[in-house]
């Protein structure tokens, strides 16, 4: 508990700027995965060459008794890249009606997990490299990443509805403090954003990311 309320500070900006994330929208039925494979975008998501987000389309999805388990794949020109994303049901709301933040729920550990996927997720984290200008020598590690994670949202998270939420996640890795993330599910668009805080975050992001593996 102790360490959740340590975070309150780090995450009072994402709130304000992100409050009106959390309400459902009516879209389409599911896409097929060939569709959306077949259409896949690009991974940067953003033209900004400060901080940029990275995008992966949410072509697969199974459910199990406590999460969804979505397979998220965008393109580096003409690779594919991939993650597992695992978000499990029912995440609270993080903050109240008012803004405030509700510290005894906004916090969750392993709340959304991230795995590999073989190959596609090794190109996923060069190019995250790349983009970064940052060194590895491995591709993502055979580790589960379960990041804390903050919910800056004012209802709790419905992953069968059509809604976009927004989360602060912090990654654990070995060359430093943890590494601080913006994160948005678009469940209308089917699609999961990513972006650093800063760019002093590119270091422990790949650290995390690879096991340690940043020169």
């Amino acid at each position: 508990m102790k360490r959740t309320i340590l975070k309150v500070a780090a995450v009072t900006i994402f709130v304000s700027t992100f409050a009106s994330c959390g309400n459902n929208q009516n879209g389409n039925d599911k896409t097929t995965e060939d569709a959306l494979t077949a259409n896949l975008a690009q991974f940067v998501a953003t033209s900004t060459t400060d901080n940029p987000a990275v995008y992966l389309s949410l072509v697969k999805s199974t459910e199990t008794d406590s999460s969804m388990v979505y397979v998220g794949k965008s393109l580096n020109d003409k690779d594919t890249l991939g993650l597992q994303i695992e978000i499990i049901k029912d995440i609270s709301a993080g903050i109240f009606e008012d803004g405030n933040v509700n510290e005894e729920n906004a916090f969750h550990e392993g709340a959304i997990k991230f795995s590999s996927v073989g190959g596609e997720s090794d190109r996923f984290v060069k190019a995250i490299a790349a983009l970064y200008e940052q060194p590895i020598d491995a591709g993502m590690t055979d580790a589960t990443l379960e990041p804390l994670v903050f919910s800056s949202n004012k209802t709790v998270v419905d992953l069968t509805g059509n809604g976009t939420y927004a989360f602060k996640l912090f990654f654990a890795n070995s060359v430093g403090e943890e590494a601080e993330v913006f994160a948005e599910l678009n469940l209308y668009n089917r699609s999961f954003k990513m972006w650093a805080k800063d760019a002093a975050q590119y270091p422990g992001i790949l650290s995390a990311f690879t096991g340690g593996g940043v020169e």
